[in-house]
């Protein structure tokens, strides 16, 4: 019970925007009840009433993904196609069959521990795999609704008024069907910044936080809450002042969103004059479309992962040359960054290439994986090439340690090219090798990994994660991870500085160019281009188009003399915050925050 206290919750903003309204709190539909026995005569009937579940849940997923295609687009509809390769994958049916035969227990109690213990899994994979979790649960939820007749979060009767829906967790086919009629926004306790619910919710424009861990334990259906997507905090009881604080920044927000439309064709430059390339980063070939809408000048960062992580093995040669394909020719005379593979042989579905690990984060992945395992690599560069026959193109490699690496690669691509030639193939006009500067031993070897190479991009996620010795998506240390951290600082200026003494461009491709704060900073630390999820071009140009080159500069060189992050968090927010027009924090009230918050 938590009375009429003001309390607040910090998670991650997932969607943009501000929600205020009553709260509507779906209870948990996820385990079954207890499992029963069932008689011999009763085991194949089951296994049939399975089956028909698992068909009926398909056939809804494919209506969803029919609607979201027709009110959004083919790009997020796409999301759907996935969790229907999950209801097709021997890896989830067969064990439930055959467990239902063996067991003889009732299927829906067998099909959650089957899919409990593969998102147990992935749970101790990296963070991919760990948002693609909540994909999971939401096909098992759907296949069990079916089972035991439940009901979903979609298709709780809602309010008629608009609510904020608080859950444990929403997968994405039960966001995708969120009523925007009546309901605001919504927040839940688990979630994290790339799931397919985080990618629905911003489709939708429909604000959300989520990593929230337990605030359904604190909050009843009719609570008065103020969710801020944004910048990712709830308040459970807001005082009158808050509420017309946050109605305000509401439509300071929808007032931003018109703005930023009428930029889209114009470009990031400083009010004295200074560009600032602004890319996008993409994984999916289908997500060149909101590239373009959102008036990203390239791709600064096509992650490659997609073509090994297919349940029927990783791709072939002839699926990399067309994928590649598709991404250069829709850019047409863009540049596009094509980033070698930044796996692990354990999530590599051939089993040739599986090395059991105790730490994958820091095992044998990435460009590791390739040189050692030299047939991937020599593919995937071969299709890189001839996608890019007449034309420029990039190659970055991820993870690089040591210039050994770097050397390594390059002579794997030279004699490619000198083979492709030979052969008769057309080859690109010219190759540029990049390095991926995510890794401290990197970036401090950054003097001399600039004279192997023909351009940096620091993959700032990792950088910081590695830096500060942090899993980010690791609830209990999550806090820790801190990009204003001097540590993180010091070695961005370092590898800018040594990219251009060595005279090679250097762009920032993780999550800290598209805030828009650290992009001025970057700006100011001499980082002329940033790459990002296309939806945060549009308010990054804005504050590049606002500041001075030299203020930004200034700015720099005043955090980098600051020994500790809650300096450098409260100078920015000092010298940026009027730049902006908005506070970064909530005003008034003081704060009681819920027990166990982690924030």
């Amino acid at each position: 019970m938590v009375g009429r206290r003001t309390f607040f919750f910090d998670g991650l903003g997932v969607s943009d925007g501000i929600a205020i309204g009553p709260a509507y709190v779906v209870e948990s539909q996820g385990a079954p009840s207890e499992g029963y026995q069932l008689s011999d005569d009763e085991v194949e009937q089951e296994i049939e009433r399975f089956k028909k579940a698992v068909q009926m849940a398909k056939d809804e997923i494919r209506a969803i993904g029919r609607q979201v295609a027709e009110k959004i687009d083919h790009q997020q509809a796409a999301i759907f196609d996935a969790h229907l390769m999950m209801l097709d994958d021997p890896v989830i049916i067969e064990p439930t069959i055959d467990r239902i035969r063996d067991e003889k227990s009732n299927a829906e109690s067998i099909f959650w521990a089957v899919t409990k213990g593969l998102g147990e899994q992935l749970r101790t994979l990296d963070e991919y795999f760990s948002e693609r979790n909540h994909d999971l649960y939401d096909v098992a939820r759907r296949v069990i609704k079916f089972l035991t007749q439940l009901t979903d979060a979609s298709t709780h009767v809602m309010p008629r008024e608009g609510c904020i829906i608080v859950a444990h967790d929403l997968g994405p086919t039960e966001t995708a069907q969120l009523s925007r009629e009546h309901v605001l926004g919504f927040c839940t306790n688990e979630g994290g910044p790339t799931s397919h619910t985080a990618i629905m919710a911003k489709a939708l424009a429909l604000p959300a936080v989520v990593g929230l861990e337990y605030v359904t334990h604190y909050i009843r259906s009719g609570d008065m809450i103020i969710m801020d997507g944004t910048e990712g905090k709830l308040i459970l009881n807001p005082s009158l002042h808050q509420i017309e604080f946050y109605r305000r920044k509401a439509d300071d927000y929808r007032s931003l969103r018109l703005s930023l439309v009428e930029l889209r064709d114009e470009p990031a430059v400083t009010t004295d004059g200074t560009r600032v390339n602004l890319y996008a980063n993409i994984e999916f070939p289908e997500e060149l479309d909101a590239v373009i809408e959102n008036g990203a000048e390239g791709i600064g960062l096509f992650r490659t992962e997609f073509l090994y992580l297919s349940d029927g093995g990783p791709a072939g040669e002839s699926d990399h040359l067309r994928e590649y394909q598709e991404v250069l020719t829709r850019m047409g005379d863009k540049p596009v960054v094509l980033r070698t593979m930044d796996v692990g042989g354990d999530k590599i579905a051939a089993n040739d290439y599986s090395v059991p690990e105790l730490n994958p984060f820091m095992g044998l992945r990435a460009i590791r994986l390739c040189l050692k395992n030299q047939d991937i690599f020599r593919s995937q560069l071969r299709a890189m090439l001839l996608a890019g026959a007449g034309r420029d193109i990039q190659i970055m490699l991820p993870m690089i340690s040591s210039i050994d690496e770097v050397r390594a690669s390059r002579q794997i691509l030279d004699e490619l090219m000198t083979q492709l030639g030979k052969n008769g193939h057309d080859l690109p006009t010219n190759v540029r090798l990049g390095a991926m500067i995510e890794i401290p031993s990197a970036a401090l070897q950054a003097h001399v990994l600039a004279k192997e190479v023909d351009f940096f991009s620091i993959g700032t996620n990792d950088l910081v994660q590695y830096t500060l010795a942090v899993d980010r998506v690791n609830k209990s240390v999550a806090h820790l991870y801190r990009p204003a951290h001097p540590a993180v600082l010091g070695l961005l200026k370092y590898v800018t500085d040594s990219a251009r003494n060595a005279g090679i461009p250097v762009s920032v491709c993780g999550e800290m160019a598209a805030d828009p704060r650290y992009a001025i900073l970057l700006a100011g630390l001499g980082i002329r281009s940033l790459s990002m999820g296309p939806s945060s071009i549009g308010v990054v140009k804005r504050a590049i188009r606002t500041i001075a080159i030299a203020e930004a500069k200034s700015l720099a060189q005043e955090v980098l003399t600051l020994s500790s992050t809650e300096e450098v968090e409260a100078h920015l927010h000092r010298r940026l915050e009027k730049l902006f027009a908005k506070p970064v924090s909530p005003v008034a009230a003081p704060e009681v925050r819920a027990p166990g918050n982690s924030a």
